[in-house]
């Protein structure tokens, strides 16, 4: 468990956050934790906003497949768990399009927000570090944005020459539970002043086990692997680098509507992205930063034993931003860009088209800017603004006819906060922020079968802007034998976008829905809207208790709840539980290791056609050992012993739509061993 804090209005309005840093850009501050999602590298005690950050060891150990897997256990955040190789992060009770999934501040996460049955292409094993921010406050990355950002950062553009002129890692795992083997490698070198970079990885594994003897839960086995490269120019002043990664996954489709012949999805990703970076502009324009991305995506939704597609997504992106760091105007001083989207999606099969030919183009301005009110006071304002233009067939339900139709939104988004050092390591931060998102394509247009997640999906075209106010307050302290973290918010929704089941079901055509249809295998999904409000609360802390001659013994603990209902009456659908956990540590230059249980209340608040979801407990342990620098001739080697669900705990998560048919893995032992030179 990691809490940084990060600033309130920074949060909002940099594009910044993963963007590379110069090492010009972090003289001075190599001993301390620097915050990329600040436009100015800010450090955590320049920050007021809760920002949970997983570090490389974090990720090699926990071993997940998926982004949800990796972070599902953070205060505050939750994991969908549609399938073992789809599982995307619930943060504070919103998904999908309230969630948007970076990699080094840029999109890319393929139609993962489109339906829980869609993976990530973006494999944690890639990744350095992983920064999640909560909130509305991260809407500088566009409407997306509205409830989060996950940010997967990587050094596949360098922005440093290695020490020695190189470095690498090498690291393998072994899970138990699913006969899982994954494995990763990474190296860097200098020649002169241009770095290389290059990795690669691959993970296959089995159905998992589940509690109850050995039995597995059938589909629930993943095979994914990727490589990537990347080169940069470094000079005095800044740099200049690109990257291209391949990414290629399969997996199962647990609880088949068939089962005589499953599906499965295929998936492939190939990004390219640019970033340079240019330094000492002048004396009023300090730093200029520009990124580009660009994404090719597509997935097939395949019978197991037909080889038959029943429906299949593509997906093309191109994205770019620009931000320029400036000195003073006045009081402030801050930073200004622009941001730039064309997203091209489409999704049809057997079935027919779930979703047309739609095209999504978003241009947008923002500015982020500080003022300090006194020595231990600071102010932080932002604004965004954003126009949106989405062309796709509206179907008309009466005539059953597409009709191809334009629509604009101009999403405006602002936000204010204070940040306060109240001395002896602790600070308080307050923000309030008011945050507008467009109505996606699919939210809009869709009118077809799904055949992964058996469902017939009709959109609205008629949907307006979804609104969302908010306030939070947060507090935090980050010392060697003391910290904590604590953050209260409530967000107030006009206009919230749901997706309910209404009951009925459709066959593979709209005629089938309509009333006096012959209704069919797929539920029924409808895209509506309704006033909504979230309001919750995340704790965390950590707290050494004794000091032995080599190491540290210690307490930690967490406490998070959401609570989301409609205004109109009734809740919202698929929130996670309250929960409560608490672990002992031990930590010393050799050895390390932790054990710690977390309760999950049972969730009897329930949307529409949802079904209650008991409590459970999830006990863990981790163990890891450093091995000696003369046997390892100097070359850092560590050895890991993890183990999850040690109760075998029957967990089902109140949030997947698999739930009611569908464990979570049963008791699991990982080993992993890295290397790094």
């Amino acid at each position: 468990m990691g809490y940084v804090e990060l600033g309130a209005a920074a949060i909002v309005l940099s594009i910044a956050m993963g963007t590379p840093v110069a090492a010009a850009d972090t003289a001075g501050l190599a001993d301390e934790i620097v915050v990329t999602a600040s436009p100015i590298f800010s450090t955590p005690d320049d920050l007021a906003t809760q920002v949970t950050v997983i570090g490389r060891d974090e990720i090699l150990n926990k071993g997940a497949s998926t982004l949800g897997a990796l972070l599902a256990d953070e205060p505050g955040i939750a994991q969908s768990s549609f399938a073992a190789g789809a599982s995307r992060p619930i943060i504070r009770g919103l998904d999908n399009f309230r969630v948007h999934i970076l990699e080094n501040g840029l999109g890319g996460d393929g139609v993962s927000a489109v339906s829980e049955d869609h993976g990530v292409p973006i494999d944690p094993m890639s990744a350095e570090k992983v920064e999640v921010v909560r909130g509305p406050a991260t809407l500088r990355y566009g409407s997306e944005a509205i409830g989060g950002v996950v940010n997967v950062i990587n050094s596949r553009i360098p922005t440093f020459i290695p020490e020695g002129g190189y470095t690498g890692e090498v690291s393998g795992s072994y899970d138990t539970v699913d006969d899982g083997r994954q494995g990763s490698a990474m190296v860097e070198a200098s020649t002169g002043r241009v770095v290389w970079h290059a990795d690669a990885y691959d993970r296959i594994a089995d159905d998992y086990r589940i509690p109850g003897g050995t039995s597995r839960q059938s589909e629930t086995w993943a095979d994914s692997k990727g490589v990537a490269g990347g080169a940069s120019v470094l000079f005095d002043s800044g740099y200049v680098g690109a990257s291209i990664s391949h990414f290629d996954s399969d997996y199962g489709i647990p609880v088949p509507d068939d089962l005589s012949d499953p599906t499965f999805i295929n998936m492939e990703q190939t990004k390219v992205q640019t970033a340079a970076e240019f330094n000492d502009l002048g004396s009023w324009a300090k730093t200029l930063r520009v990124t580009g991305g660009y994404t090719k995506y597509n997935h097939g939704e395949v019978g197991m034993n037909s080889g038959d597609v029943g429906s299949r997504f593509d997906d093309t992106l191109w994205e770019g931003r620009a931000e320029l760091l400036h000195g003073n105007v006045g009081p402030f001083t801050g930073a200004i860009g622009i941001h730039a989207i064309d997203h091209d999606l489409s999704a049809g099969g057997e079935g027919g088209d779930l979703l047309a030919p739609t095209t999504t183009k978003t241009l947008a301005a923002f500015f982020f800017e500080e003022m300090p009110l006194t020595d231990v006071l600071k102010f932080q304002l932002g604004g965004r603004i954003e126009h949106v233009a989405i062309e796709g067939s509206a179907f008309d339900e009466t005539t059953f006819v597409d009709h191809l139709t334009d629509k604009s939104f101009v999403p405006l988004s602002g936000s204010s906060g204070l940040v306060w050092q109240l001395g002896n390591g602790w600070v308080a931060g307050g923000t309030l922020q008011a945050s507008q998102r467009a109505p996606e394509a699919l939210e809009l247009f869709s009118k077809g079968a799904h055949d992964a997640t058996g469902t017939f999906e009709i959109g609205d075209v008629g949907l307006t802007k979804e609104t969302a106010y908010s306030g939070e307050l947060s507090l935090r302290r980050e010392g060697e034998n003391f910290s904590f973290q604590a953050a209260v918010y409530e967000t107030k929704f006009d206009n919230y976008i749901l997706k309910q089941y209404t009951g009925e079901t459709c066959g593979e055509d709209f005629a089938s829905c309509t009333p006096g249809g012959s209704g069919g295998d797929f539920r029924q999904v409808r895209y509506s809207q309704q006033d909504a409000t979230f309001r919750g609360f995340e704790i965390g802390g950590k707290h050494s208790v004794a000091k032995l001659d080599d190491g540290t013994i210690g307490l930690d603990g967490r406490f998070d709840m959401v609570r989301a209902t409609l205004d109109a009456g009734g809740n919202v659908p698929r929130i996670p539980p309250m929960r409560v956990g608490a672990g002992v540590y031990y930590e010393a230059n050799q050895w390390s290791g932790r054990i710690g249980a977390l309760y999950a209340f049972s969730q009897t608040d329930l949307g529409a056609f949802e079904t209650e979801t008991g409590g459970y407990t999830l006990l863990n342990a981790e163990l890891h050992y450093l091995l000696p620098k003369e046997i390892t001739h100097a070359t850092p080697v560590e050895l890991s012993l993890i183990g999850d669900n040690l109760l075998n705990d029957d967990i089902r998560n109140s949030v997947s739509f698999k739930k009611d048919g569908m464990l979570l893995p049963g008791r699991d032992v990982r080993f992993v061993a890295t290397a790094r030179f």
